[in-house]
């Protein structure tokens, strides 16, 4: 299947299917994402201490107005501090190292694979699409694992222990904080599909824009020879066009989004202010209890809007792993059979002891080509024999087959019908590499 029938496949909402296939990656980094997540855990909960010590200094210090047994209270302070300092220092690092190992090793496996894949994967794919891929996208992947992954992980866990820690100091402040729950994860499962249908289209897009940089870069030569300077300008302005419009309503999906969860998040806030200060009112609580529950209420808004900005960008990052995985689960046109590579081995692992040596007798034998793309044969019923030691010139007009003869015989391309012998023996016997081996190729500009 041909990479752009595999973009153009029926979208997938979320697909965890995507997801795992990152986890051949992230194996040798097992260490270091364990180490991120314990010290993530760690850190959220001297977070979620704060609140409480805050509850305690007003309890011991400030309502009986003593300073008895601060120092001791300082002390715990201050090494919760360190602590905290420490283990974000220990965290980044190990952040870092995952974020630029994971898109190195993903770098090299799209680059060896790209050795494997058959000329026409690059006859009909624009460079500035291959670099989008390798370069870009697997960026964007190391940084959500590195990253993001992390901001997940500690938001999840503060919201939840200061949920637990809540419930277990008073359940009906905490039920005020609860009830918004649901309404942020049905906002979240409305808007990701969205979200996510939105930056499949803004990465195309953007290869495109490399596309076209590459190609004006590369191709300046042609453009000022042929005078179409106007024409590439309007193409890349159109294509740009595309990128703003697209941009501009994936920021505004996350300009409504957002917003949102943060007023539902505000308005949890403000329900335990209020309900709070009366129950102080009523001498349910203590003032340190309810210094407790505003801490909480206070601080809990940033890890609930970071947790919906961590997982929306978690969902754009999806269309970034499917175009990586797309690239490498792409098939070379052009393979050699498993009893070939059995005997002769691959272009990386070859077997060089079992190749014979080449004389150069090419046998053209009744071929019929047409190329991968293309809707008419480009020649029929072609025969031409070629013995060892010729001198062959082919010449013709522009779109005869010339320079498709010579695709054909170094195996670029396979014949649609026919055969091609080299020394008797059907090419497709032997390995490409050892064809290519044997065959210097001087290109047109050279």
């Amino acid at each position: 299947m041909e990479l752009t029938q595999q973009e153009n496949r029926k979208e997938k909402f979320s697909s965890l299917k995507t997801w795992a296939k990152l986890i051949p990656f992230l194996k040798p980094y097992s260490r270091n994402m364990a180490g991120i997540l314990i010290l993530m855990l760690v850190n959220a909960g001297i977070d979620i201490s704060f609140p409480l010590l805050s509850g305690y200094a007003v309890d011991q210090f400030v309502t009986p107005r003593t300073s008895e047994g601060l120092t001791g209270f300082a002390a715990l302070y201050m090494v919760l501090v360190v602590t905290q300092m420490l283990c974000t220092m220990f965290f980044a690092r190990a952040a870092l190292k995952v974020e630029m190992y994971l898109g190195r090793d993903l770098k090299k496996k799209l680059f060896t694979h790209l050795q494997t894949l058959s000329f026409s994967y690059y006859n009909t794919t624009p460079v500035g699409v291959i670099m989008a891929r390798v370069m870009s996208d697997t960026n964007k992947i190391g940084s959500v694992f590195a990253w993001s992954l992390v901001d997940v992980f500690w938001s999840a866990t503060y919201v939840i222990g200061c949920m637990i820690v809540m419930l277990f100091l008073n359940w009906k402040l905490a039920l005020l904080i609860i009830v918004v729950v649901p309404a942020i994860a049905l906002l979240t499962l409305y808007f990701q599909k969205r979200i996510l249908h939105i930056n499949r289209q803004a990465r195309k897009i953007n290869a495109e824009i490399t596309r076209h940089y590459n190609e004006g870069i590369s191709g300046a030569k042609t453009s000022k020879t042929l005078v179409i300077e106007d024409k590439n300008t309007e193409a890349f302005q159109q294509v740009t066009g595309r990128m703003k419009d697209t941009t501009v309503r994936a920021v505004m999906l996350n300009a409504v989004y957002v917003p949102i969860i943060g007023f539902l998040t505000a308005l949890a806030v403000a329900f335990v202010i209020t309900g709070g200060g009366n129950m102080v009112l009523w001498g349910d609580i203590g003032i340190g209890e309810l210094t407790i529950f505003m801490n909480f209420a206070l601080v809990i808004a940033d890890p609930v809007q970071t947790l919906a900005r961590t997982i929306s960008n978690f969902i754009s990052t999806q269309a970034n792993i499917e175009r990586v995985s797309a690239l490498l689960e792409l098939e070379p046109q052009i393979q050699d059979t498993p009893e070939v590579i059995a005997r002769y081995g691959t272009s990386l692992e070859p077997k060089k002891d079992n190749w014979e040596p080449l004389e150069g007798h090419i046998t053209f034998d009744d071929i019929t080509f047409r190329y991968p793309d293309g809707t008419e044969n480009v020649l029929e019923h072609f025969s031409l024999d070629v013995p060892a030691g010729t001198t062959v010139a082919i010449v013709g007009e522009t779109g005869a087959g010339k320079s498709t003869l010579v695709n054909l015989a170094c195996r670029f391309f396979e014949p649609t019908d026919g055969r091609i012998l080299i020394d008797g023996r059907d090419y497709r016997e032997r390995s490409q590499l050892w064809l290519h081996s044997n065959i210097g190729y001087v290109l047109q500009t050279p």
